[in-house]
């Protein structure tokens, strides 16, 4: 607002951002229960991403229910299929880690599990901003995301390190769950992962014009 300065310019953009939050929030509630839970989560993940990555884009002025249905429906079907195909590596994972931890007891190969499953939630992270900022055939997101995590792995590691601030904050007050938990969680997750997207996307291009100068 244009008479507003200072400290108190800075006041309302805070709250502006959190009114939209906890609207995005409950957005992502309803149309998780419209899915009836399971089938819901995913899509409704996934359209919370989208708009928290088009606030980093095109600012915080956007017609965020309209933009969110739609992004859910069209993408309801195929957000799902990604969902399944994230759940049965995560539960193949979190099944190998507790036969490992109870029967196996190999130092070596739980450390390669406990790699796994970093790399594994990494690329799960990226995955997100991959499937709204890229048209890519299905299985190429997979590998697109992990080559991205691998390629900034700084961002990759902020990603995962935000999650424990969240922690505590949810322990401390956990009215933020039931006001703002996904949108809130996910807000710092999809930051660094549209970092990580751009900078790796501006070193392809930096390559590509010092290749294309040399011919």
């Amino acid at each position: 607002m244009p008479y507003l300065n200072g400290f108190f310019k800075i006041l309302y953009s805070f709250g502006n951002l959190l009114a939209k939050i906890m609207f995005l929030h409950i957005l992502w509630l309803v149309c998780t229960f419209l899915g009836l839970g399971i089938f819901g989560l995913f899509p409704a993940t996934l359209a919370t991403v989208y708009i928290i990555h088009k606030w980093f884009v095109e600012g915080f002025d956007i017609p965020i229910m309209r933009q969110y249905w739609y992004f859910y429906r069209k993408n309801f079907l195929k957000a799902n299929g990604f969902g399944l195909i994230w759940g049965t590596i995560g539960l193949f994972l979190y099944t190998d880690y507790h036969i490992s931890k109870q029967f196996i007891q190999s130092f070596y190969f739980h450390s390669f599990l406990i790699i796994l499953i970093v790399l594994f939630t990494i690329s799960l992270f990226h995955f997100h901003t991959s499937f709204i900022r890229y048209d890519l055939k299905s299985f190429h997101y997979l590998k697109q995301s992990l080559l991205i995590g691998l390629a900034r792995p700084i961002e990759s590691m902020a990603m995962v390190i935000t999650l424990l601030p969240m922690y505590y904050l949810y322990n401390l007050f956990p009215i933020f769950i039931v006001f703002m938990g996904s949108s809130l969680t996910l807000y710092p997750i999809v930051w660094f992962s549209y970092r990580a997207c751009v900078l790796v996307e501006e070193k392809r291009e930096r390559i590509h014009k010092e290749s294309t100068s040399l011919l």
